[in-house]
């Protein structure tokens, strides 16, 4: 066991070694990586903080539930109860008919033809009203808990305007589409690249691994080192991106702060994302292990044939 721990340990300071023998040139392969990482990873970005940006168009997703007008206060007063004990339902406030009625005035009064229209009509025709603000912004869910709203006794309608949510939701879908057949594209790259990468250090050093053959070396004792390198490759990319991107996000969130603040808004980019971090870092990792390994098996193969 210590035996095959000393092995590790060796091939990984020769792995580093050689890196840093070689700086330059593993500066630029890890660039290429981190560059390669770093276009899906800001698509996933985007697209995640769009559904976040969803979520702060609250607005949007209000639900309109027009009471009957012969409701009576004690079957309003159980609607209210109902509304503060769902589980789906993030805020509501209630608007009386003569409320309505106030505010449909004053917003008219400006304008002549709506007050003579609203004249014309004499007793207030406006109900009783709860206008409500989901948790969710997922389309289906709203139509569940409008559909679930409409069935309450002494509802008249419940109103809602999705449409937006719809669209939303298909562009997302969309995007995470997009983002996957990037990543997928991109990781071919990884593979191709990291992997020539180790088949030329191979080739240059042909002739150490012909004469560990001689000497009674195994596959898996030729392969560690490479191996061990193709996951440093993968190491120190994934952690050029996450510098990268941790510094587009500083950059961009200086920049949307002045414009949510004209908007009233506290919306930026989360900069401590240590999961996509962490899953950048991993997929690097993977990446380049299974690259290497993959160039590895070829190389053995044809200098064992030889």
């Amino acid at each position: 066991m210590s035996h095959l721990l000393n092995h590790h340990l060796q091939a990984i300071k020769l792995v580093l070694r050689r890196m840093r023998m070689s700086a330059l040139s593993t500066f630029v392969i890890c660039l290429v990586i981190a560059v390669a990482l770093c276009l899906p990873s800001l698509f996933y970005l985007g697209v995640d903080n769009l559904a976040k940006l969803g979520n702060h168009m609250q607005s949007e997703t209000e639900i309109s539930l027009f009471l009957k007008s012969d409701i009576s206060p004690e079957n309003t007063a159980k609607i209210e109860a109902a509304l503060a004990q769902h589980p789906d339902i993030a805020e509501y406030h209630f608007v009386s008919r003569d409320e309505a009625w106030s505010q449909l005035q004053r917003k008219s009064a400006g304008n002549a033809d709506i007050s003579n229209a609203i004249q014309h009509l004499g007793s207030n025709p406006l109900p009783d009203a709860f206008f409500i603000q989901a948790k969710s912004t997922e389309p289906a869910q709203l139509e569940m808990l409008r559909d679930r709203l409409q069935r309450l006794e002494g509802v008249e309608q419940a109103l809602l305007n999705a449409e937006w949510a719809k669209r939303l939701a298909m562009i997302l879908n969309l995007g995470r589409q997009f983002v996957l057949f990037v990543g997928l594209l991109l990781a071919i790259v990884l593979l191709v690249v990291i992997g020539n990468t180790i088949r030329m250090q191979m080739l240059t050093q042909k002739s150490e691994i012909e004469v560990s053959y001689l000497i009674g070396a195994t596959n898996s004792f030729i392969k560690i080192p490479f191996l061990y390198a193709g996951a440093f490759y993968g190491l120190f990319g994934g952690m050029l991106s996450v510098l990268m991107i941790a510094t587009m996000i500083t950059s961009f969130n200086l920049s949307v702060t002045e414009i949510s603040t004209l908007y009233g808004s506290d919306f930026k980019l989360n900069l401590l994302n240590i999961k996509l971090y962490l899953a950048i870092i991993a997929i690097a990792v993977i990446t380049g292990w299974i690259g290497a390994y993959v160039a590895v098996s070829r190389a053995i193969r044809q200098i064992r044939l030889q």
